[in-house]
């Protein structure tokens, strides 16, 4: 009985001596981990209203509400104190479109991403530092 127990007894050792280095690996990749910052959202009020280029002498507007995705009440803050900057980037941005570009719906994104490189462009060259981490359209209309 007794060398049944002390073989039950190694077999138990070995298997926790098994296991313990991958908890233990596993604690060392969790303290690792960098936590990141909490992902907010800043709305750009009011709306960015601002007329297109349309084909002729027919003049578009568009309307578009504007969120900033930003990690943590830093950059948040520095979102806030400058959007007057932001706004009239926008504005000019847009305004610098045509009908071809503003209007059709699969083009949406293209123009998104644009925005959003123009925003960052304007802000790190103020900031000297990346702030957003993306841009959203929550409402488009245009006329």
């Amino acid at each position: 009985m007794s060398i049944i127990l002390s073989r039950l007894l190694i077999i138990l050792a070995l298997l926790l001596t098994l296991t313990m280095p991958g908890k233990l690996f596993a604690e060392e990749e969790e303290g690792e981990q960098v936590e990141k910052e909490p992902l907010m959202y800043y709305e750009i009020e009011p709306n960015i209203l601002t007329f297109y280029q349309g084909t002729g002498k027919k003049i578009g507007y568009v309307v578009v509400q504007i969120n900033l995705a930003v990690r943590g009440q830093e950059n948040y803050d520095l979102v806030e104190l400058h959007v007057p900057l932001i706004q009239d980037n926008l504005i000019d941005f847009f305004n610098k479109q045509d009908k071809s570009v503003i209007q059709p719906f699969n083009e949406r994104e293209k123009l998104r991403l644009q925005a959003q490189a123009s925003v960052e462009a304007v802000l790190q060259e103020e900031l000297g530092k990346d702030v957003i981490e993306n841009l959203l359209f929550t409402n488009y209309v245009f006329q």
